[in-house]
């Protein structure tokens, strides 16, 4: 990993911030990218190396570093701003920073040297309206304390990201905080470890009961041994946990119920984006609630009736389960045939509720029929999140909302219940559900690396050199409802200046786990830069419309087979021109075609730049499905050569498909699994054919004697023809066991062929299976190598 450690993690709106990014190779930093407006890098400066490497899990460290100062404008977005940083011949894994309303400041324990903030009568005084840096030391027990002036009747805001600004990417459970407010005499009156808005993360708010002091209290539930940095929000601000409607109509201007406060419920008008989408709500607080944007109406529960009526779909209705075991009905209209994507949004959004989903046909007088719909949870991949791999196949909360395609079995009115799983209800049970027709989609996504879905910048970064070509594979996975197979093309929205892209197209019959690749090449002259890009899927056939867009998901505080605590997500990818790579990579088309249970050797031949003499690596990272390309393989120092052996599966799917090589040279303290240190170049994408084998060889079994040598017969039935002689070799033989050379040769009238064998005293007595035949063929200039047969040849004793 690049990015190891950023500091500080947060800065306020309108003011600039000095910032420390650490970690690995990321000496010449030129420029930071963030993936959000709002912020600009100045002034990188490299720094000193630390004195003492610090390792970390999996071989990551922390040794190299530089400075910047961070300008965060005045209507700066609140919130995460993930970021790249671009090397001279790199782009970095994602760091994050943090933007609040509030002025910064440090925990006393956090200064060099400052006072021990630990109990009541040492407490840290803060006034209101402040994000404080903290650190939860590793010495049992460190208990963080501050002393807030308190106004009877005013309202106390505390929020804390700790999991959120956790800078570790493997770790236990330290950044599990927990929060309490005590008036002077130490009693409790709010406290929280866990809830459904920040998961791990804890907030309380409320309502002062008396003038004077109340002490904010940040401690570890269960004590840790590695220190856990944090910030405190401590405000007046007000602390809705829900807002009903949760979402409105794409383009408009919503209405909304905040709920929960602990002065009371109120209202705000909320500008909803344009586009479909989950967006954050932050009102006058530092961290936000999460709202839906939906190209359809609201339809809102009528509390005067025990269902609903849906006047036309597709529509958004929206409810709150107010009441333990309340269940909320609403009716619509549909139609035999129709196809509706039915998604929930309550716990995915931050509600309490864990909603379960009933959907049931309607006869003519209302009486509901058999059940054709029965979910409580959905998978991640059935809400359109890709590219995670949690071992349980949940991790994210998004799992508890049911999404699902809803097909109606009769035209008429259905009706759709919604309730909670364990019969909960509250004021904030708030809930969505969306029911539109099932949408066609594909997206383009960059999954993480081994079951533990790290970033592997060997596999899917964008860091292409002057001049050269950068070829990448990425999953083309389906959105949930997709019918759509047809053809399609790859484009790129946002390449800088200079870069060009080239995907093959994508031929009808595509799947959800169909691998693909998209080149990128520079110009000599575009200019070192980095961008922000989307990939979408644009059918071939223009009358159609596709949901489309870029994806990738990375794990922070990750634990051991991919369970992290928490998951950045990103619509864009950062595409880097970086300097010239010592050496270019070439790949000739292959002039013949591979066969089923075949082998094909293709050359492949290194440019270096003068004064380059380094070995370098090179790996085929895509081949046709039931194609097997060799290992990596070295280009010794100095050699310019190399050779990219295939081999065909019996039953590989036949056709043409794309192929590609990836050169690369790496640090010698690089990651090669993963990427970080590394300059990667490709070759050109080549067409590879995947055809009939040549021949289909058989013999009857046979039998040979020590001392003896007999002929062992092979008959030919001819699959796909070829020209001059084929040779043919017998492989599988034992010690003891040989062929009399010449060898034999076939032809394509040839029905059946002999080999000349010995046995002598050391072959084992008993049968020798699983013998099999190697064909060389010469066609178009290339050797094409084709397994083929099964034979049994049983060695018996002297006479």
């Amino acid at each position: 990993m690049h990015i190891e450690a950023v500091s500080p993690r947060i800065g306020q709106r309108g003011t600039t911030v000095d910032v420390t990014i650490q970690g690995a190779f990321l000496k010449g930093a030129r420029e930071v990218i963030f993936y959000r407006p709002g912020i600009r890098a100045v002034d990188l400066k490299e720094l000193p190396n630390l004195q003492y490497r610090i390792n970390l899990a999996h071989g990551n460290y922390i040794e190299e570093q530089f400075s910047c100062r961070f300008e965060i404008a005045p209507d700066c977005p609140l919130g995460e701003h993930p970021f790249r940083v671009l090397t001279a011949t790199e782009i970095t894994t994602v760091g994050t920073f943090h933007v609040t309303p509030f002025p910064v400041d440090s925990d006393a324990d956090v200064e060099a040297g400052g006072p021990k903030n630990d109990t009541i009568e040492t407490a840290q005084t803060v006034k209101p309206n402040v994000t404080l840096r903290g650190r939860i030391s590793n010495t049992w027990p460190d208990i963080d304390l501050y002393r807030v002036p308190a106004t009877a009747g005013q309202r106390l805001s505390v929020e804390i990201e700790s999991v959120w600004i956790a800078d570790r990417h493997y770790a236990g459970s330290e950044y599990d905080l927990a929060v309490r407010i005590l008036d002077e005499n130490g009693r409790v009156l709010a406290a929280n470890d866990d809830n459904t808005l920040h998961v791990q993360d804890p907030l309380v708010a409320v309502k002062l009961p008396q003038d004077g002091a109340v002490f904010v209290e940040v401690r570890q539930p269960v004590f840790e041994t590695y220190p856990a940095p944090y910030v405190v929000h401590i405000g007046t601000n007000r602390r809705p946990l829900a807002a009903y409607p949760p979402g409105g109509q794409a383009g408009t201007s919503q209405k909304i119920r905040l709920l929960g406060d602990p002065l009371g419920d109120y209202d705000d008008t909320v500008a909803i984006p344009a586009e479909p989408e989950t967006f954050p709500y932050f009102g006058d607080a530092p961290l936000p609630l999460l709202l839906r944007s939906s190209d359809f109406p609201n339809v809102l529960e009528d509390e005067s009736s025990s269902v609903t009526r849906v006047a036309t779909l597709p529509a958004a209705v929206n409810g709150i389960i107010a009441k333990p075991g309340e269940v909320d009905a609403f009716r619509m209209s549909v139609k035999k045939g129709e196809r509706y994507r039915v998604r929930v949004f309550a716990a995915t959004l931050g509600s309490p509720v864990d909603p379960s989903l009933r959907i049931m046909p309607l006869d003519a007088s209302g009486v509901p029929g058999a059940v054709e719909v029965a979910v409580d949870d959905a998978s991640l991949v059935e809400r359109d999140i890709f590219g995670t791999s949690f071992r349980a196949g949940g991790g994210l909360k998004d799992v508890l909302d049911p999404s699902v395609v809803w097909e109606p079995k009769a035209d008429g009115d259905s009706v759709l219940e919604i309730s909670d799983t364990n019969g909960f209800g509250g004021p904030s049970g708030v809930y969505r559900v969306e029911i539109e027709p099932a949408p066609d989609a594909v997206f383009a996504l960059m999954p993480g690396k081994f079951s533990e879905w790290i970033e592997s910048l060997r596999d899917y970064g964008l860091a292409v050199p002057q001049g050269a070509t950068r070829t990448i594979n990425i999953s083309l996975p389906h959105g949930q409802g997709n019918r759509f197979t047809g053809e399609f093309e790859i484009v790129a929205r946002g390449l800088p200046a200079g870069v060009h892209l080239a995907s093959p197209r994508v031929p009808a019959g595509h799947s959800s786990t169909t691998r693909w690749p998209i080149q990128f090449t520079t110009d000599a002259t575009a200019a070192p830069s980095a961008a922000l890009i989307v990939l979408e899927a644009k059918p071939v056939d223009p009358s159609l419309r596709l949901v489309t867009g870029s994806r990738q998901n990375l794990p922070f505080v990750n634990h051991s087979g991919g369970d992290a605590w928490r998951t950045v997500r990103l619509d864009r990818f950062v595409l880097a021109v970086t300097d010239p790579a010592p050496f270019s990579i070439e790949l000739d088309p292959p002039t013949a075609p591979i066969v089923r249970g075949g082998e094909l050797a293709i050359p492949v031949r290194l440019v270096r730049r003068p004064g380059f003499n380094e070995p370098v690596d090179f790996d085929c990272d895509l081949a046709p499905p039931g194609v097997s390309p060799q290992p990596q393989s070295t280009i010794d120092a100095g050699v310019t050569t190399g050779i990219l052996k295939l081999s065909a599966d019996p039953t590989a799917p036949l056709g043409a498909a794309p192929l590609f090589v990836t050169a690369l040279i790496t640090h010698a303290a690089g990651d090669k699994p993963l990427g970080a240190g590394q300059i990667c170049v490709s070759s050109q994408i080549v067409n590879v054919t995947v055809a009939e084998p040549f021949v289909e060889l058989a013999s009857q079994p046979e039998s040979i004697r020590r001392g003896e040598k007999k002929r062992f017969a092979w008959s030919v039935q001819h699959k796909s023809p070829f020209e001059g002689k084929a040779s043919v070799k017998l492989l599988g033989l034992p010690k003891g066991l040989r062929v009399i050379e010449p060898l034999p040769e076939i032809t394509k009238q040839s029905k059946e062929f002999t080999f000349e064998v010995e046995a002598t005293d050391e072959a084992l007595l008993g049968a020798v299976k699983d013998l099999s035949c190697e064909v060389t063929v010469q066609m178009a200039g290339q050797e094409i190598h084709q397994r083929s047969g099964r034979g049994t040849l049983r060695i018996d004793p002297r006479q």
